[in-house]
């Protein structure tokens, strides 16, 4: 069996920030894009989830980031699922420029899900033997704890709708809008004269085309002139419904 999956991709135009560097939510596609493949090489394609009414929801991330690839750039993925077992998996990444130098590391955790009655459903033993393939984790010792934070840090808050184009083939929103919602909440002066090299996504609670969300942010300072900046996503009808969290430091 291959211990690895890899699968080169050029980044284009329309995935870049002002900068010409990739964008954070478009690196969370890209890492998601390759963990779908590597399932579909393993033969546990869409098709065969669609037909099961049964599929992977992530509910964490953390994304340690070196430096971020530029347009034109062609960059490697690697992935792995390090763990599996029970109704819970975790899948690591390395991304290579062209030199093989790492730039990017992550390391995320899935729950398997029966998507027809909304709860997890334990991974039988033949899918957790073709999906565990290298006993090594990208980021060593992973807990997944959030920041901290308090009302002091409380900077901003602002109020929208779930769109469809939000949504994917579950029909609830795709975990990258999440980290692209919080990207959007860093201030001008943040995001304009820092680089982006940390990222932390608890995911709590599913919600669905024309949910109402309210972000709330939050902004610490750090060693080393660092910025934290942390979203939280809830219902707008009801704070205490979390539907995630994500933070991003900035240096």
């Amino acid at each position: 069996m291959q211990k690895v999956f890899d699968i080169d991709y050029t980044i284009g135009y329309f995935e870049v920030d002002n900068d010409f560097s990739l964008t954070p939510s478009g690196l969370a596609v890209y890492l998601q894009d390759a963990a779908i493949l590597n399932s579909d090489a393993i033969g546990y394609t869409m098709e065969y989830f669609n037909n099961e009414k049964k599929g992977w929801v992530i509910i964490n991330w953390h994304i340690d980031i070196l430096r971020m690839p530029k347009k034109g750039e062609t960059i490697k993925i690697c992935t792995w699922c390090d763990d599996c077992k029970k109704m819970i998996a975790e899948r690591s990444f390395v991304v290579y420029d062209i030199n093989e130098i790492p730039i990017v590391k992550a390391i995320s955790k899935w729950v398997y899900m029966d998507l027809e009655k909304r709860r997890p459903v334990k991974i039988d033993e033949d899918m957790a033997s073709k999906y565990n393939s290298l006993n090594v984790k990208a980021i060593e010792n992973e807990d997944y704890k959030m920041s901290d934070f308090s009302d002091s840090d409380f900077v901003a808050e602002k109020s929208f709708n779930v769109r469809r184009r939000d949504t994917d083939t579950n029909g609830h929103t795709n975990n990258t809008k999440y980290i692209e919602w919080a990207v959007d909440n860093v201030p001008d002066d943040i995001y304009y004269n820092k680089n982006i090299c940390d990222i932390k996504v608890v995911y709590r609670k599913e919600c669905y085309k024309n949910s109402g969300i309210k972000s709330k942010c939050y902004i610490k300072e750090l060693e080393n002139d660092k910025k934290c900046v942390i979203s939280v996503f809830c219902d707008i009808d009801d704070e205490k419904t979390i539907f995630a969290e994500v933070s991003t430091i900035w240096s």
